[in-house]
């Protein structure tokens, strides 16, 4: 099916939990309510998109796009996620409106630890400040992406996925230089 048919099937879902902002086969972008129900619907919404791509790739996207978006919805208001497909690129943009954070003041996240003491030591202060269990989600969206940019205050976030050999010019999907 080509992406174009895809972009106008989005999932049943409340009129105003997600708003079309693009959608064009390179680039799509919502603007979706800050639920968990609006982002796993945009997260699989979007994931479909990639159904030329190896299952294992797009699974292991779709489960990082979910931890950014999930991470968002729980401190923004409305949130932005777009998608932008190139010949040899995968980008996914997420952005909520909210302050941001500090790396440094992620003590209940497991940032860039690895260690089980570590990843204990997280779930003991969860624990104690009475939040869910968790706190992995950057750190396995960054052990899944290329590349993982946050801007300063660390409310936008760039998930890069580059694609290899034969992944590399999908149907549809534009160069540079404006030539499929």
């Amino acid at each position: 099916m080509p992406n174009d048919e895809r972009i106008a099937r989005l999932p049943d879902v409340p009129s105003d939990s997600i708003e079309v902002v693009s959608a064009t086969p390179n680039w799509v972008e919502l603007l979706i309510s800050s639920t968990r129900e609006a982002a796993e619907m945009a997260q699989a919404f979007v994931a479909k998109l990639e159904a030329d791509l190896p299952h294992e790739l797009v699974n292991s996207i779709r489960q990082a796009l979910r931890e950014l978006l999930l991470n968002a919805v729980e401190w923004g208001r409305k949130v932005r996620i777009a998608r932008l497909r190139y010949p040899r690129m995968l980008l996914y943009f997420v952005a909520d409106p909210g302050a941001g954070f500090s790396f440094e003041g992620l003590a209940h996240a497991a940032v860039h630890q690895t260690s089980a003491e570590a990843i204990a030591r997280v779930a003991i202060v969860r624990d104690e400040l009475g939040m869910r269990p968790g706190g992995f989600g950057i750190a396995m969206a960054r052990a899944i992406a290329d590349e993982l940019l946050y801007n300063e205050a660390q409310n936008e976030v760039v998930l890069i996925k580059y694609l290899s050999g034969a992944m590399q010019n999908p149907a549809g999907a534009i160069s540079a230089a404006g030539d499929p």
